[in-house]
C-alpha cells in the first residue's frame, strides 16, 4: 500500500472519529484515510444552507450529483464531472461551515485585528486544501491546486450556479435577489431540485462516482483504507 500524504495541518495531533469508533489525526490528511462509500454517507447527512429552510433536509451529496451531471448535460467532460462530485468531499471530515458564518467570522475579526481576519481565511483554506488533496489522490484525480483555468472555472462557476438554483427551490423566489438569473442562469440539471432521503442521495453518489472514476477506483481506495485502519491498530 502506497500512502499519499499531504503537510500537516498543524503540529498537534487533533483526534477525529473514523465510522468504526477508532481515532484518526485530522491534521495529517492522507489518502489511505479516505473510503468512499463513508464520504457517501456522510455528505448524504450534511444539510446544505445549514438546513434552515423549510422542509427535510437537502444535502451536501446530492448538490454534488446535481451538479456534476449538470456539467455532463452542458457539454463538459467526464473529468470535470468527477473534479465537481468531490469538490466538497472534504466536508465530511471538517465539516460544513456556511459562507456566511465564515465572512461573519472574518468580519468580526477584521474589527479586532485585519491579520487575525486574514489568517483565519488562510487557515480555513488550508485545512480544506489539505484533504482536497488527499481526497483527490485516492480517488486517482489531480488536486486543485493542479486543474487547468477552464476546469476551475467550469467547477467554480457550476457551483454558485446550483447554489443559486438551490435557493430558489428551497427558499423561494425572494432568493433570487442574492442570484438573479441574469448572472447565475439555472444549471441544466436532471430534473427539479427537490430535496433526497440521505440514502438516495448516498446511493446517487456512489453510482456518479462509479461512472465518473470507476468502481475499481472506489474498492482500491476502502482497501487501502482498510489496510491502513489495520496497519495503525496493530492488528
Amino acid at each position: 500500500m502506497t500512502s499519499i500524504s499531504a503537510p500537516r495541518l498543524c503540529s498537534k495531533r487533533i483526534d477525529f472519529f473514523r465510522p468504526d469508533g477508532s481515532l484518526m489525526d485530522l491534521a495529517h490528511p492522507e489518502a489511505c484515510e479516505i473510503d468512499f462509500n463513508e464520504v457517501a454517507f456522510g455528505l448524504a447527512k450534511i444539510n446544505r444552507f445549514t438546513g434552515t429552510y423549510p422542509g427535510v433536509g437537502y444535502s451536501d451529496a446530492q448538490h454534488c450529483v446535481m451538479g456534476a451531471q449538470a456539467l455532463l448535460r452542458e457539454g463538459e467532460d467526464e473529468l470535470t464531472a468527477a473534479l465537481f462530485l468531490l469538490h466538497d468531499a472534504h466536508e465530511y471530515k471538517l465539516g460544513d461551515d456556511s459562507r456566511p458564518k465564515q465572512d461573519l467570522v472574518a468580519a468580526m475579526l477584521d474589527d479586532f485585528s485585519p491579520k487575525a481576519a486574514e489568517a483565519y481565511r488562510s487557515v480555513v483554506a488550508s485545512a480544506k486544501s489539505g484533504w482536497d488533496s488527499a481526497i483527490y489522490a485516492a480517488a486517482g484525480l489531480p488536486a486543485p491546486s493542479a486543474w487547468t483555468k477552464k476546469q476551475s472555472h467550469a467547477v467554480e462557476r457550476m457551483d454558485v450556479r446550483m447554489a443559486a438554483a438551490e435557493a430558489e427551490s428551497l427558499f423561494g423566489s425572494a432568493a433570487r435577489k442574492k442570484y438573479p438569473l441574469s448572472r447565475f442562469p439555472a444549471p441544466l440539471t436532471i430534473g427539479a431540485i427537490t430535496p433526497w432521503a440521505p440514502a438516495k442521495a448516498e446511493i446517487a453518489f456512489l453510482e456518479t462516482f462509479d461512472r465518473l472514476i470507476g468502481i475499481q477506483q472506489r474498492m482500491n481506495a476502502a482497501n487501502n483504507n482498510l489496510m491502513h485502519r489495520k496497519i495503525v491498530s496493530g492488528r
